[in-house]
């Protein structure tokens, strides 16, 4: 798929890469958020329910569990390691996304 590839002649679909991002105009693509101008919904989530069930999320930081040792202790583990890709529905259950 090239940079200029059209979905139903009015939505442009661009592919990752480190250039300005056309919604807000960071430099690198690498929305922060405080822009007016930032999206409020990421096209593809929720549209499609065939395709949510093959998109992913990849956890930013370590996502930790509380677990019970013995019936008066419990200690936390790690559930999800940073860089691990997990399914947008296990994402959005830890609230990861809206």
């Amino acid at each position: 798929m090239s940079g200029e590839d059209y979905l139903f002649n009015d939505f442009k679909i661009l592919k990752a890469d480190r250039s300005p991002c056309p919604v807000c105009g960071h430099p690198t693509g690498d929305c922060t958020g405080v822009s007016p101008l930032e999206p409020k919904k990421i096209f593809g989530i929720g549209l499609f329910e065939s395709l949510d069930n093959l998109q992913t999320h990849t956890v930013l930081e370590d996502i930790y569990e509380d677990r019970q040792v013995t019936p008066l202790q419990s200690r936390k583990v790690i559930k999800y390691h940073k860089g691990q890709v997990i399914p947008l529905s296990t994402a959005q259950e830890l609230g990861l996304i809206d």
